[in-house]
């Protein structure tokens, strides 16, 4: 009996071992680079299957364009344990059907890049795609490359990756060995490997560590116009207020920026990044870096926000993502548009960014969603974006954030100032988590139980409905005035635009269409060169300075003289004449703009400070 109950257990651990062992083991060879191709090879799993079904995604999380990868793959072979090649058949673009696959063993295929491929639109946005540079570098997104078979995602994966000795691979994964000139990554599923990219070049790379939390950067520049040094540098203050809003600690332990920048463009004709729960991809121009400093700055408080949704918060659709027949989620507000509006909210809340810089941040957006069909439900776009609804997927950048603006102060107001979007996405986290995902019908309920009921009506209204955004009345609770209604008359020097006189290097008035009230009584005509501004000589160095002293100090009634050269035309002889008028308060044109109101409340400078602190 003894003897029986041993031999039960080891058949147990024989089992289980054999099970473990039970995996992906891909290959691929970076040396080995010809006309922009790399050769991947797969030592199978065991299939139990009379046939299986390989394929490489149509689509990926993130992206919300069908791209299908497959078409970048050729010379597709299948072998079975005696190293015979095996009867395929290719079911579609990114579908292959191996035939009596219970003896398969090895599969390989080809695979080009997609930053410079010859095949036909649609091009793929580079941080998506794949880039194979023998020799300088290589962008590996796996889902270009690693593929799986039909109900076999969840099974453990190993890539190995030879290198070239003097090149350094950077990847989020932990699970790494490293053996001579090859490096070995373990994942125990399709969905980690997939969010998980690499870049291989000459190391340039920064480590940031951010708490417990390791943050690399890593930058292939090919002139060199700037470092991981730099950009480390740029990032690491949104980094910390990043931790600060996220309560002190990041979720996650490594973090990797993988940057590639270029002198040429792409031929998506994009730049920008994509998101992965670990880590994100950019393809940006080489520019002069305090340019580029804050590009990557306004992109990575995006990009790095994601760490929170859809790592910790997503739905059915995202956690057990199709790769080749996907579903979409109705919650792009929540993915793409609080991500947005949070990486606003950090820079201002924590210091880095002025109040009237947000004004116009929040502007933007306001002026951004008016090009797109508010008739739309948000819900009802988010499920269409891949087709009905595919030329209305930017707005999440818009009305996403602006709806995440709503949401944010609506729940500050309910609560005294004590509750808002940054502690509701906590308490989703807390509530789903990287292994739990929600129910799309189920989310809207989930956060009223959370929060309040007006949050319940606020969805029923805005997002589910196609009612328009309460920008004015939620701007108004927090002394921030939106539209003519809400703003006062201030002291107004005339309406006009004022340019620079490319032929005598002097200030001109190069549009007078939005001239108002006061400036029609100063009499101020097109092309009038400005000489002095109530008594003192105004220079393009100078404009700024002398404008806005006046208009600080100024008051009613006060005179304001400007001395001109009038000119009929651009080219006819100049005049000087003397422009005097009595000041008188004008309303500014109707417009997205934003301003402080002047008579807030203390009520309403309380919730100011409690949504984006005190300034």
């Amino acid at each position: 009996m003894k003897r029986f109950l041993l031999s039960l257990l080891l058949f147990f651990v024989f089992s289980h071992a054999l099970k473990a062992e039970n995996s992906y083991r891909f290959s691929v060879d970076l040396t080995k680079c010809v006309k922009d191709k790399l050769l991947v090879e797969l030592i199978t799993p065991e299939i139990i299957t009379e046939t299986a079904i390989y394929r490489i995604p149509k689509i990926v999380p993130g992206t919300y364009e069908v791209y299908n990868f497959g078409r970048f793959v050729s010379n597709f072979k299948a072998f079975d344990t005696l190293g015979n090649e095996m009867l395929i058949e290719k079911l579609d673009i990114n579908s292959w059907k191996i035939l009596n696959s219970k003896s398969l063993k090895n599969i390989s295929y080809e695979v080009e890049d997609t930053w410079d491929t010859e095949l036909k639109e649609p091009y793929v946005f580079e941080p998506g795609g794949s880039n194979f540079e023998a020799g300088k570098n290589f962008v590996l997104n796996s889902h270009c490359l690693f593929g799986y078979f039909d109900d076999m995602k969840l099974i453990p994966y190993q890539i190995n990756v030879t290198r070239p000795s003097e090149f350094y691979g950077t990847c989020s994964l932990t699970d790494v060995v490293t053996n001579n000139n090859v490096d070995t990554y373990s994942v125990s599923n399709y969905m980690d490997l997939q969010d998980a990219p690499m870049m291989y070049n000459v190391p340039d790379t920064t480590i940031l560590n951010i708490g417990s939390s390791e943050v690399i950067i890593s930058v292939y520049s090919q002139n060199k116009i700037t470092t991981s040094k730099f950009i480390a540098q740029q990032i690491s203050e949104i980094l910390f207020a990043q931790q600060e809003y996220l309560g002190g600690k990041l979720p996650i332990k490594k973090y990797a920026y993988l940057i590639y920048l270029t002198p040429t463009g792409g031929i998506s004709g994009a730049s920008g990044a994509l998101e992965h729960s670990y880590s994100s991809v950019y393809f940006l121009p080489e520019m002069d870096q305090k340019y580029l400093a804050q590009t990557i700055r306004d992109v990575s408080a995006h990009e790095f926000f994601h760490i929170v949704t859809p790592l910790n918060i997503h739905a059915e659709q995202i956690g057990n993502f199709n790769y080749n027949d996907p579903q979409m989620s109705k919650h792009l507000w929540l993915y793409e548009g609080t991500t947005e509006y949070a990486s606003g909210l950090v820079q201002i809340k924590y210091g880095n960014m002025s109040l009237s810089d947000y004004l116009q941040v929040i502007e933007s957006k306001i002026s951004g969603s008016k090009s797109f069909n508010d008739s739309v439900p948000f819900t009802v776009m988010s499920e269409g974006c891949l087709k009905m609804y595919k030329n209305q997927y930017n707005n999440v950048y818009q009305k996403g954030a602006l709806i995440g603006l709503c949401l944010d102060i609506q729940l500050r107001y309910l609560s005294d100032g004590k509750y808002g979007l940054q502690e509701l996405m906590n308490d989703l986290s807390k509530t789903y988590g990287k292994n739990k995902s929600f129910k799309d019908e189920e989310l809207f309920d989930q956060i009223v139980k959370l929060t309040f009921p007006e949050i319940g009506e606020f969805f029923k209204s805005h997002v589910e409905g196609s009612k328009p955004l309460p920008l004015k009345e939620m701007l108004e609770l927090v002394g921030i005035g939106y539209g003519t209604s809400s703003l006062e008359k201030n002291i107004s020097i005339g309406g006009v635009s004022i340019g620079l006189n490319s032929a005598s290097g002097k200030l001109m008035l190069v549009n007078t269409a939005s001239m108002d009230d006061f400036g029609r009584m100063m009499g101020y005509e097109e092309y009038d060169e400005l000489l002095k501004f109530n008594g003192k000589k105004i220079t393009s160095q100078n404009v700024q300075e002398v404008i806005e002293g006046f208009i600080k100090n100024a008051k009613e009634g006060d005179n304001l003289t400007v001395v001109v050269l009038r000119r009929k035309s651009k080219n006819s002889k100049p005049k000087k004449i003397k422009l005097k008028a009595k000041l008188i308060p004008v309303l500014p044109p109707a417009s997205n703009s934003l301003i402080v109101l002047p008579g807030a409340t203390e009520q309403q400078l309380k919730l100011r400070a409690d949504w984006i602190g005190k300034h």
